[in-house]
């Protein structure tokens, strides 16, 4: 167990024979923990030339062990790396590594930029290593072949994660390298486990000829694969790969394939050469070129709002994420859901055939289950979610003269406000002569007559404007449509959120209007011990 937001430094190599967990200390206290997921992992960092850690004992005859990164952030020593026969930036491996909730960054080798995964599979697992790489960031990572991970058989499964601004320099070289193929007889069962290859995960912004060289035995499923510079290599003549429910596309070059591939490429966003042997129930949806890929003027940050086209949101980090993601989009302009080219276009049905292999994953890379319609699930490494039964009130508490702001951008999620234009096809104009602001924004009086005015913007924020200095609370409903609700059931197409607005007079002075409940004066002596508690804070780790 190493420390919370400590940095150790390596300058060699450390030397694992038996099994370990190397993990961050957790928060041990009962205060709110402060920061985003994973912030607060440990750092080991490479201040000599050598890869971080060397995991092998040296045997063959010995059942494997395995290694556990948790919580941990791993560093590499970038260009000034100099690795012993150039295999694994930050880690060579030849037992079972496991890593979780981790970053890996900066591993520079000749083979494996990150990771060397070492051995070939004969009659038993003790011969070959394997890689499990789980909600992990892998970021600026650079190898002649390999620039992530080096394999010498398809022995890894990476889910649930970032992979970014990563480089291959070979001509055929891929970030996820695979160099020798299974034996013919051991492809169906990894195919069928699922437990080899790419899922869940974001990859955009790397450089080199490939992401992936995909082979027989090895599963796609779920990724959001766009920005790059290549894209998947496919070379699995026996036709047992699988790449399926993914966004395949952006990238300055999608496809290619070996003269003698089969893998089954089917129910994805594609372009004509990634168009591979789908099946008549599962076909490829294909990228028209005329349609807008990112909705803002950047690959990051801020997403354009209603009406503007582009099928996903820039690659952005929620303040409680760890990862970032690109959100799909439903967009203003269609006129059911069926015309999205990635909502519900991807199956969670499995059949135990080749069209079985298409199911989508249960989960998303942020973790949320992909509830679906019937069968139905969205393609890419996001599920657009609706949460109907965790929206909190929201308002605010302020004082005479002053007006109230806030916003419901955790109620609106995965969607977006609806654009007035769309609220006037949807119910026509308002009846009070109004127009419509986003959202189509309704309110819905509870306990009180309406005390003030409330206006919306696009992005969720509200103002609250009080018509006049009244002592007491404004409760009412506030009723919002979203591009992730609006084509439900006329019941449905609204969310609710609860508002209250409380207005106090400015402290230490009276307002006699208002009842004490007793009918009495406010004692000295309590006002003082109002004070005092509000003195007190309440600390955070």
């Amino acid at each position: 167990i190493i420390q919370r937001i400590s940095e150790y430094t390596l300058s060699k190599s450390i030397v694992i024979t038996v099994p370990v967990v190397i993990s961050t200390a957790k928060n041990d206290s009962t205060l709110i923990e402060e920061g985003a997921p994973n912030s607060h992992n440990a750092t080991i960092k490479m201040i000599g030339t050598d890869q971080l850690f060397r995991i092998d004992d040296g045997s063959v005859e010995k059942a494997s062990f395995t290694v556990s990164f948790i919580d941990v952030n791993l560093k590499g020593a970038g260009l000034k790396s100099v690795i012993p026969q150039g295999n694994g930036g930050l880690i060579y491996n030849h037992e079972q590594l496991v890593i979780q909730n981790s970053r890996l960054m900066d591993g520079y080798a000749t083979n494996g930029g990150a990771i060397y995964n070492a051995g070939n599979l004969s009659n038993t697992t003790k011969t070959a290593g394997s890689v499990t790489i789980t909600n992990s960031l892998i970021q600026n990572n650079k190898a002649s072949q390999g620039g992530v991970l080096y394999s010498d058989m398809p022995l890894y499964y990476i889910t649930r994660s970032v992979v970014r601004d990563n480089e291959v320099t070979a001509a055929d070289g891929a970030l996820f390298h695979a160099e020798t193929k299974f034996a013919d007889e051991s492809t169906g069962g990894y195919l069928t486990s699922r437990i080899i290859g790419l899922s869940n995960s974001t990859i955009f912004h790397n450089k080199g000829n490939f992401i992936a060289n995909v082979r027989d035995g090895m599963v796609i499923n779920n990724i959001t694969m766009i920005k790059n510079v290549g894209g998947l290599y496919f070379d699995a003549p026996q036709g047992k790969a699988s790449v399926s429910n993914s966004i395949l596309v952006g990238n300055t070059t999608n496809c290619k394939v070996s003269t003698t591939d089969k893998t089954i490429v089917q129910s994805n966003l594609v372009t004509t050469e990634c168009n591979r042997n789908a099946s008549a129930e599962l076909p490829n949806i294909l990228y028209p070129a005329s349609e807008e890929l990112i909705a803002g003027n950047a690959d990051e940050g801020t997403c354009d709002v209603p009406p503007a086209d582009g099928l996903l949101c820039p690659y952005s980090t929620p303040s409680d994420s760890f990862l970032g993601f690109f959100k799909p989009r439903v967009l203003d302009k269609y006129t059911s859901l069926s015309q999205s080219l990635l909502i519900n276009k991807g199956r969670l049905y499995s059949d135990g055939t080749s069209v079985g292999l298409a199911s989508c994953e249960k989960q998303d890379q942020r973790g949320k289950n992909r509830s679906g319609y019937d069968e139905l699930c969205d393609l890419g490494a996001i599920e657009l979610i609706i949460n109907r039964d965790d929206i909190s009130t929201h308002g605010q508490d302020i004082k005479y003269g002053e007006i109230a702001k806030f916003n419901i951008a955790d109620v609106v999620g995965d969607g977006e406000l609806v654009s007035p234009q769309t609220c006037e096809k949807m119910f026509g104009k308002r009846t009070d002569g109004q127009a419509w602001q986003s959202g189509c924004m309704k309110i819905v009086q509870t306990s009180t007559p309406s005390k003030g005015t409330l206006s919306i913007d696009a992005q969720g924020n509200l103002t609250y404007v009080p018509n006049g200095n009244w002592h007491g609370a404004d409760v009412f409903n506030l009723l919002v449509v979203t591009t992730t609700t609006r084509f439900n059931d006329a019941a449905d197409v609204y969310l609710t959120v609860p508002v209250q607005i409380v207005q106090d007079p400015p402290s230490g002075i009276e307002d006699k209007s208002v009842s004490t409940g007793g009918g009495g004066s406010v004692g000295g002596g309590l006002v003082l011990g109002l004070f005092g508690l509000i003195a007190l804070r309440r600390l955070k780790s």
